[in-house]
């Protein structure tokens, strides 16, 4: 709600913040709205079926407050972190209640188990695949030095080096970057492919 600093709100209906001389924002009540546990597909559940909220919610009209009574009401109601985890037999029995089969339940936890594995699965690979990726690269290196075609790095570091200040040394004096492409020792070093 929008108004002008001439406006009154009841105190008793509205926390009020001022956010300059002109406007003010207000909220009257809150209103908690419920909405319906349903089956879900979220598969870090650790074990059982995953629950997730409804997009319809309980249209009873429930109790309202402003929210000055509601934040004291839920200060002392705070929950922490482990208190959030439902154990597998209550999701279960939540499911249940909301109107699924135990076969739908099920099938839903073997669909999780399924990608689960699928995903176990996938990590392995790829992390031996990384392996096999970093052995193939090394070996490739130390061939590529054995017979001359690459220098150790070290040695290509102390090249690029050079090749920089030289590069900072001709675009000084080189009114177009055409002749800067020409002129450039490690352009040239990385079309041979000995960088």
């Amino acid at each position: 709600m929008t108004s002008t600093a001439s406006d009154v709100v009841d105190p008793a209906t509205a926390t009020n913040i001022k956010t300059n001389t002109n406007h003010r924002v207000g909220f009257a009540c809150v209103q908690v709205r419920e909405y319906f546990r349903i089956l879900g597909d979220n598969p870090s559940v650790s074990a059982g079926p995953p629950i997730t909220l409804s997009w319809s919610y309980d249209e009873t009209p429930s109790d309202q407050c402003t929210i000055d009574e509601w934040e004291l009401q839920r200060c002392n109601e705070r929950r922490t972190r482990v208190e959030f985890r439902v154990p597998e037999d209550i999701r279960t029995d939540w499911v249940l209640d909301a109107g699924y089969s135990e076969a739908q339940v099920q099938e839903v936890v073997d669909a999780i188990d399924i990608s689960k594995k699928e995903w176990r699965s996938s990590i392995e690979k790829s992390s031996l695949h990384d392996k096999v990726d970093g052995v193939t690269e090394g070996m490739k290196r130390r061939w590529a030095r054995a017979v001359g075609k690459r220098e150790k790095s070290n040695i290509l570091y102390t090249k690029w080096k050079c090749s920089s200040e030289e590069k900072r040394r001709v675009w000084a004096t080189t009114p177009s970057s055409s002749k800067l492409v020409k002129d450039d020792a490690s352009y040239r070093r990385y079309r041979r492919g000995t960088v």
